[in-house]
């Protein structure tokens, strides 16, 4: 069974659709009327689930005059939650899966610091359908609300680029062709 599967398995959906939501936008304050937007849950239901990741010291209550904002709490439960949460949809698994049949892939490199809803990837090969990846992206950005902005390169362009400092920062290769 599917990360995901066992998570609505055990625990209520509505709160993982808020968690998730706060876990994409780790660093924004949400009023309550975004939160309920935002995960598809009702007011009053959103307003109980909120007080009780609140008092769960999960979330923080940010009060300026009459206004509640709140936003993801950093702690230990958090990081403990976040094991779970982020591996339950694996959306870069997810296009390596799609990708890997797609002829003259050399490899695929992470480009730059990890999102918990977008990523940078570096498409290594020559000849390389940019059609086929930009679909894919699409269909991942629609199901997964995960955007993949996608570059591709002959490896001599990559090497190019890279010499001149254009590709420096953080890189992780997720795809090596054997």
């Amino acid at each position: 069974m599917e990360n995901s599967k066992i998570l609505q398995e055990l625990f209520d959906s509505k709160i993982l659709a808020i968690l998730k939501l706060f876990f994409k936008h780790p660093d924004k304050q949400f009023y309550l009327l975004e939160i309920s937007k935002g995960s598809k849950v009702s007011s009053a239901t959103t307003f109980r689930i909120v007080n009780k990741l609140t008092s769960l010291d999960l979330l923080k209550q940010i009060t300026i005059t009459r206004i509640k904002l709140y936003q993801l709490n950093n702690n230990e439960n958090i990081e403990f939650l976040k094991g779970f949460i982020k591996d339950e949809i694996q959306v870069l698994k997810i296009f390596l899966n799609q990708t890997k049949n797609i002829p003259n892939i050399e490899s695929i490199i992470l480009h730059g610091k990890e999102m918990p809803n977008r990523a940078n990837l570096l498409i290594i090969g020559k000849d390389i359908d940019p059609e086929q990846i930009k679909t894919i992206c699409g269909e991942i950005k629609e199901k997964y609300d995960f955007t993949i902005s996608s570059l591709t390169l002959a490896k001599e362009q990559y090497e190019q680029m890279s010499q001149m400092g254009l590709y420096s920062g953080q890189k992780k290769i997720i795809f090596q062709q054997e």
